[in-house]
């Protein structure tokens, strides 16, 4: 049986790396959404939402071939807020901005929000329509502690952090500062598995 492909609209290592250990069938494309533009109209969890359907408005879908009549896209966005200061943590400008997101979860337990948009498209009079969509959001609170004279070493070790959400990645090297996870583990990390395997088969999706 053929297995369709996932159109992944996103560069993120994470959900690039989850997708590899899913072995969901994938490839990335590109969107042109500024989500600086996307006005805080909404509860945190419609904030991000909010975000990941701006990105399914602007994606760049690939050309359409002869033998294609549907593909599966997928949106995603992934912040961090910190619920008793109410600081909205999206990735930092700098190594200054980085150390000041560490400092603020330092103080309290925090909550990551990963949004999700998933759109089953087919073609009709010659190009791409939505015939199914899904939108979800998952969450995870978590105490995620990097004492202030390691931070440098945390910075070393994970440059990556520098482009993380919240400045915090809970994986590899930075398990030794993950205290507790109280939710969706890979929502954390960017993309949440089980659920978009769920909502995959919900829409046809052939593994």
């Amino acid at each position: 049986m053929k297995r369709d492909r996932l159109y992944l609209a996103s560069q993120s290592f994470s959900r690039r790396q989850l997708l590899d250990y899913s072995g969901i069938d994938y490839q990335t494309i590109e969107h042109t959404s500024d989500e600086c533009v996307v006005p805080r109209e909404h509860d945190f969890h419609g904030y991000v939402m909010s975000i990941a359907q701006h990105k399914m408005d602007a994606i760049v879908l690939p050309s359409i071939e002869q033998d294609d009549n549907v593909c599966f896209v997928l949106t995603a966005d992934s912040l961090v807020f910190t619920p008793q200061s109410r600081h909205i943590l999206g990735k930092p400008e700098d190594l200054a901005d980085a150390k000041r997101m560490l400092a603020l979860m330092r103080e309290e337990p925090v909550e990551v929000v990963t949004a999700c948009c998933l759109h089953k498209k087919v073609v009709r009079a010659g190009r791409w329509e939505i015939d199914q969509e899904i939108s979800w959001t998952t969450s995870a609170v978590i105490e995620f502690y990097v004492d202030q004279d390691l931070e440098d070493w945390y910075f070393e070790k994970m440059p990556r952090a520098l482009q993380a959400c919240g400045a915090g990645i809970i994986e590899g090297f930075g398990d030794n500062f993950l205290k507790s996870v109280n939710g969706s583990y890979s929502a954390v990390k960017g993309l949440p598995l089980f659920e978009l395997r769920q909502a995959l088969k919900k829409i046809g999706f052939r593994f």
